[in-house]
């Protein structure tokens, strides 16, 4: 009899703890819910700094020096047993990427992680696709808050700051802006704010103080398709048409200032004074008009402004809508960098540039990162860039159609509230 009882006693004690286990992992399984972040227990985060100073703490207590102003942020916390716990910064394939257990990880900011709501949140646990996952999970994933929201930080809002850029753009955009103490500091680009790939040859450099800045403009011939005289003049026809471009001299000033009430207004004055040897760009002719197709040869002064409204789109930086006067043509637009949507991470820019000096024309691009490893996954940037308008035939087609690559070369944000 004795024995019958310790054989039931240890059944029992055997089916209460597989009971246990089983219950643990349902109710760990039952917890995860696909359309409420907060329940989420293997996810990844597109985190930035200025989103959260949870962000900065996370990178503290994992002992990442120097800080980063915007990484991938992973953690894993399925497995019931604490020691399988980790969070990673970057890709958790790499064996380079920045790793801990999870329990190094302070309550409070395990707590805020977890409960993190943003659409830069993405699920990584396997789930259920269906024939409409490709329609739809993309916009499951955006949240109506994060599509238009005012911007995280006062830099944003401050003309005296606003040329502090650390983004280093191979054609146009804003210039690259290194400071050195605040407003004071230096900005170099390539073309203008508002060109494209083999738009234009103007390279330039400024130095900023206070909102106000004074630089220098020059040429590099081999930024655009610049071509001599000799040969046909129907267009190159491959998307690479030299024409409705900004050709610049020799030696051009710039001088500009942000009216001291915000970021939104700009003015500034551009004037020649060394046009260089002549070198005009090749002529090519409208066969439906026989004009001369359109270009814009900087040979005299310019006054230059600019409206802007700077925002967030979808967790971007540097978001703006703006409408101004530059070189003597009328620009409207958009730009944006790293938009988060559905685990991607993108540049945006679209620009009208108004009939006058040049026709109409319509350009954009759009540069995808996340595509690299290690310093690469956050910091380059690549895609496709086009440019539509009037062709040699008089019909409104592909102007150029290439490449722009931009690198991220440095974080530069304030560390508040950490």
């Amino acid at each position: 009899m004795k024995q019958k009882f310790i054989a039931k006693l240890f059944l029992l004690i055997i089916g209460l703890f597989v009971f246990s286990l089983v219950g643990i992992n349902s109710v760990h399984a039952q917890q995860e819910e696909s359309d409420n972040p907060a329940t989420w227990k293997y996810f990844r985060i597109l985190a930035r700094a200025q989103d959260d100073s949870v962000f900065i703490k996370v990178q503290d207590q994992m002992g990442v020096s120097p800080l980063l102003e915007s990484y991938n942020l992973i953690v894993n916390v399925m497995d019931p047993n604490p020691n399988n716990q980790y969070i990673v910064i970057g890709d958790e394939t790499d064996p380079s990427a920045i790793r801990a257990s999870w329990a190094q990880i302070s309550k409070d900011v395990q707590a805020k992680l977890l409960g993190w709501t943003g659409s830069n949140k993405e699920n990584l646990n396997q789930k259920k696709l269906n024939y409409a996952s490709v329609f739809v999970d993309v916009f499951k994933s955006i949240k109506i808050k994060d599509v238009i929201a005012p911007p995280r930080r006062s830099r944003d809002i401050k003309g005296t700051t606003a040329y502090i850029n650390p983004y280093f753009q191979f054609f146009g955009g804003d210039a690259l802006g290194i400071p050195l103490k605040g407003s004071i500091g230096f900005s170099f680009g390539t073309g203008t704010p508002y060109s494209f790939p083999l738009e234009t040859d103007m390279v330039g450099g400024s130095f900023h103080i206070l909102g106000a800045w004074i630089g220098v403009n020059t040429r590099i011939k081999e930024l655009t398709t610049r071509t001599k005289e000799e040969g046909n003049n129907t267009g190159s026809g491959l998307g690479l048409n030299s024409f409705n471009n900004i050709y610049a001299p020799e030696l051009m000033l710039n001088v500009g200032y942000h009216i001291p009430f915000g970021n939104f207004f700009e003015i500034g004055y551009h004037t020649t004074i060394d046009t260089g040897v002549p070198d005009l760009p090749k002529t090519y002719i409208n066969t439906a008009t026989g004009l001369p197709m359109r270009n814009n040869i900087l040979t005299g002064s310019y006054f230059d402004y600019m409206f802007s409204y700077p925002f967030r789109t979808l967790g971007s930086t540097r978001a703006k809508v703006y409408a101004g006067r530059y070189l003597g043509e009328t620009h409207i637009g958009f730009t944006a960098r790293e938009m988060r949507a559905a685990g991607s991470v993108f540049d945006t820019r679209i620009d009208a540039t108004l009939d006058g000096i040049r026709n109409f024309q319509i350009a954009m691009d759009i540069m995808i990162s996340q595509i690299g490893e290690g310093f690469a996954l956050s910091s380059f940037a690549i895609g496709p860039s086009l440019r539509l308008s009037k062709l040699t035939d008089d019909s409104f087609g592909v102007l150029t159609v290439a490449a722009n690559i931009r690198f991220k070369l440095g974080d530069f944000f304030d560390e508040v509230n950490k």
